[in-house]
């Protein structure tokens, strides 16, 4: 959707680059019970950078499997007195860049791999980040280098995982899929990354049009990793397009009340209860307004996603391509598309279509908003 210890890369791995729920202030969102514990964290910092990065790591992998926010900005507090030493700490370095990347500072989180890199070539933590900081900016064939320098130091599952994907945004899916295909059927199921493989095999699949053959791959990700949310919300947005919106709904129940999930909530109860619909649309316009004010600019591709589906298309075409301008991923690429497609406006869709073009990246489900664009298969 990378560690110097094994925190930092299965969390990386868990989450790639979900995009952070914007900051609740509704008693029923504010996680109660975990605030002591973090704000501890804060009263009683470590003395040693190696303490203080431990710390914060199990911070980060809490943050994401809650998908919350202030885990990170905690993290990041108990880092803060030691930032001077992260030219010479790559533990450190590694930590402070999935902060960064986890609020979409890119820049910032490529300047610190870089020169962890500069130091230590092979490192392959860093390599593995930043492929994937690489990849969310539609940087494939910068990714792939990456991606290959891992192998040998990291199993097949995952250095093809990387790969794939680089391969998947420069014109060559079945390549992809081929490539991941087989390491994954050689792979045991509960080998290191393989639920990260499976979940990109999934995507892979979505791209290439075989919703059954991504639900198998979404279910084994889920299954070995439940606190997989990029494959939690993709299996979510497959059960409610093929009409099996009450398991959607059962999915998203043990599930983070973060802005992504609850677009998905709002859109499954639109088929079986539109008054609890409405409601949960409301929280999601209170949230996106207090985001607003705090001048929070992580949540654009939930805000796109949202006015798309209950609000005003030209609306979400500025988030979508706002959104654009810093990550491009598919999700990223499909929001700008059918935004363009409702606002009736193809000019819109000019900066994505020319990066479709020039990547020739291939999804069989942006044909149909293509074809409403008036851009020939």
């Amino acid at each position: 959707m990378r560690a110097a210890g094994a925190i930092l890369l299965i969390a990386c791995w868990a989450q790639p680059l979900l995009a952070a729920p914007s900051r609740p202030t509704d008693p029923e969102l504010e996680l109660a019970r975990n605030l002591p514990p973090y704000r501890a964290v804060l009263q009683e910092r470590p003395l040693d950078a190696h303490a203080a990065v431990a710390q914060a790591r199990a911070l980060i992998a809490e943050g994401r499997r809650r998908a919350d926010i202030r885990a990170f900005a905690y993290a990041e507090a108990t880092l803060a007195p030691l930032i001077s030493q992260a030219a010479s700490n790559a533990d450190l370095a590694l930590t402070l860049a999935d902060i960064h990347q986890y609020r979409h500072d890119f820049t910032g989180a490529e300047v610190l791999l870089d020169a962890v890199i500069a130091r230590h070539r092979r490192d392959a933590p860093a390599r593995l980040m930043r492929a994937q900081i690489l990849l969310a900016q539609g940087r494939g064939a910068e990714a792939l280098r990456d991606c290959l320098s891992l192998v040998g130091h990291e199993g097949a599952a995952i250095w093809s995982a990387c790969a794939a994907q680089a391969y998947a945004i420069s014109g060559r899916l079945s390549d992809a899929r081929r490539l991941l295909d087989g390491a994954l059927r050689t792979a045991p199921t509960d080998e290191r990354g393989s639920a990260w493989a499976a979940g990109i095999m999934a995507q892979l699949s979505l791209q290439a049009g075989d919703g059954p053959a991504a639900q198998v791959w979404l279910r084994r990700a889920l299954a070995t990793n439940p606190d997989d949310h990029v494959v939690a919300l993709d299996l979510t947005d497959l059960l409610i397009a093929t009409g099996h919106e009450a398991e959607a709904l059962a999915l998203l129940q043990t599930r983070p009340a973060s802005d992504a999930y609850l677009i998905r909530k709002a859109q499954a109860l639109l088929a079986v209860d539109p008054v609890q619909s409405t409601a949960v649309q409301a929280a999601l316009r209170r949230r996106f307004g207090e985001a607003d004010a705090l001048g929070d600019r992580t949540h654009l591709r939930e805000r796109a996603d949202f006015e798309l589906r209950f609000g005003d298309p030209r609306a979400a075409l500025s988030a979508a391509r706002e959104n654009f301008r810093s990550q491009r991923e598919l999700t990223d690429l499909s929001l700008v598309l059918r935004a363009a497609a409702a606002a009736h406006d193809a000019a819109g869709a000019r900066e994505a279509l020319e990066w479709l073009a020039r990547t020739r990246t291939q999804d069989a489900r942006l044909q149909p908003v293509l074809r409403q664009l008036g851009v020939a298969s």
